[in-house]
Order: structure tokens, then C-alpha cells, then sequence
């Protein structure tokens, strides 16, 4: 990834070491992917290694973001890779379970599933075509026939309707209470970064970077308010990187040692913008 050397917040937030700890992480997966000939199959492995590759998209997304300045952005994006996290720690936590197969089956035949209820919505509403609205749903069936769990809500493949229920069941099979309250402080900024994206009173007043007293809406991009998607989006990185370098059997410790010190750093910085809505 280019980032401009010119912009003052690619240095003042650190990005270029940001990007670098990024880009040797891709290059180690991508060594060891093609070192055991990893193929497509609808097994964990795939999801762990989809699931890192798009989170890596979302890290280079969000220091584009921030190195241009518009940091809300970059939260709004952070919170995909939180949402990653949790997927591979419900499956991380699932290990033992005796139907662990299930949930893996169902996660991969909840692709199908979402591409059908998208072409039944356009053969409806968009083609009113009530012969093919027909056969989609006959073979919709059959999908949820098959399928080990409810088909039921966005995360039905994990037996929870919800994201939120998800969370839930994440967070409370954690013994470790210092983890357990930062996993809630993790899931306190998604819900930050979920204003960011949400038109309503709260998501059109708020903005990271804007002085607290301003009333209006500032358009100009900002050196402020980074702290808190960079830290979000790093936190939760660490955890999908981990995961996908234990899956590989790939050294992880400077990697680990590296992101969590950018992590610190971007939390340490927080406090320094207080008064700019962070």
C-alpha cells in the first residue's frame, strides 16, 4: 500500500509502522499458504484465512482513511474487524464442542443462503417473476432443510439470531475477568463506531476530531480524533492475526509484541485529545 510521506498524519499516527507490520504479516501467510498448497475447500482453515484476508483489506482501508484525515471513516470500517474477531472466537471456543462440523457447514452454507434471499427479493420485488420467486425459495428450502441450526437472522449458523446474542455468549465463556471487561470495553467502541456509520441525531452531530464546542460540521479533513479507530481496528487485528498465524504454524510473537505496542501507543494518545471527542 502508497501512503502519501507528505501528510502530516501518516507520521504523527505512526502509520507507516502500522503498514509495514500489515504487509509482513500478509507475506508470512501467503508463504505458508503456498509452502502446504492450501486450496479452497469449505473447512476452518478457509474461514480463518478468508477472514484474515479481509481484515487486512479493512487495515489498509483504515490508514488511507487516516492518513487523509477523516477518522470516522476509518471507525465506521474498524468495526468489520471486530465483528472478525468475534466470528473467530466463537469458532476458537467451539473447538471441542462435539458439533463443531456443524457450525463450520452452516457458516459456509450461509453463503448460499444470503445469495438466494438476494434473488428472491429481485425476482419478486425488481422482475415480479412468481415462477422463479418459487423455484429460489424451493431451493431455499431445501438449504435451511439441510442446515444444522435455525436459519434464522444473520448469525443463525452459530445458534444465536443476532450479533449481539453472539457477543453475549463470546464474552461470558471467558473466565479471565480483567479479558472479560476488556472484551466489553472492545464491544463499548464498536457501538461507538456503529454511530458513525447510522444516520441519526447522534451519527450526524458527532464527529472525531471536532472540538466539543463547535455546532456545526467541519468537512475539512483532521489530524485529531485517530486514536480511537486505529486503537480499535489493532486491537482487534492482533487477535484475527494470531489466530490465522497459529493456524499455520507461523511464528506470531514479534508480530504480537509489534501490533500491541502500536496499540498502546494509539491508546496513550488517546487521552491526549480528550477535548476533541475521543
Amino acid at each position: 500500500m502508497s501512503l502519501d510521506a507528505k501528510n502530516i498524519c501518516t507520521e504523527q499516527w505512526r502509520l507507516y509502522d502500522l503498514d509495514a507490520v500489515i504487509n509482513a504479516v500478509e507475506d508470512d501467510i501467503a508463504s505458508a499458504i503456498n509452502a502446504r498448497k492450501i486450496t479452497t475447500n469449505q473447512d476452518y482453515m478457509n474461514i480463518v484465512l478468508r477472514t484474515v484476508g479481509r481484515s487486512i483489506v479493512s487495515m489498509r482501508e483504515i490508514l488511507q482513511l487516516s492518513a487523509h484525515g477523516y477518522p470516522d471513516g476509518a471507525l465506521a470500517i474498524a468495526r468489520n474487524i471486530y465483528e472478525n474477531l468475534i466470528v473467530l472466537a466463537f469458532f476458537e471456543n467451539q473447538k471441542n464442542c462435539e458439533n463443531y462440523s456443524d457450525y463450520i457447514e452452516d457458516y459456509h452454507a450461509d453463503f448460499d443462503v444470503k445469495r438466494i434471499k438476494a434473488w428472491i427479493y429481485e425476482s419478486q420485488y425488481c422482475k415480479q417473476d412468481t415462477t422463479e420467486t418459487q423455484q429460489l425459495n424451493d431451493e431455499l428450502n431445501v438449504l435451511k432443510k439441510n442446515a444444522h441450526h435455525k436459519v434464522s437472522g444473520d448469525y443463525w449458523w452459530s445458534g444465536y439470531g443476532s450479533f449481539s446474542d453472539l457477543v453475549d455468549s463470546v464474552i461470558h465463556s471467558v473466565d479471565n475477568e480483567p479479558l472479560r471487561n476488556f472484551l466489553h470495553t472492545l464491544h463499548l467502541t464498536y457501538k461507538r463506531a456503529c454511530v458513525s456509520i447510522h444516520s441519526s441525531c447522534m451519527g450526524n452531530t458527532l464527529r472525531l476530531g471536532t472540538a466539543p464546542d463547535f455546532e456545526g460540521i467541519d468537512t475539512a479533513p483532521t489530524q485529531k480524533g485517530h486514536a480511537l479507530p486505529l486503537w480499535f481496528s489493532t486491537t482487534s487485528f492482533i487477535y484475527i492475526a494470531g489466530v490465522a498465524c497459529s493456524a499455520l504454524e507461523i511464528d506470531f510473537m514479534q508480530y504480537c509484541m509489534e501490533l500491541n505496542h502500536l496499540a498502546e501507543f494509539f491508546y496513550k494518545q488517546g487521552f491526549t485529545d480528550l477535548n476533541y471527542n475521543e
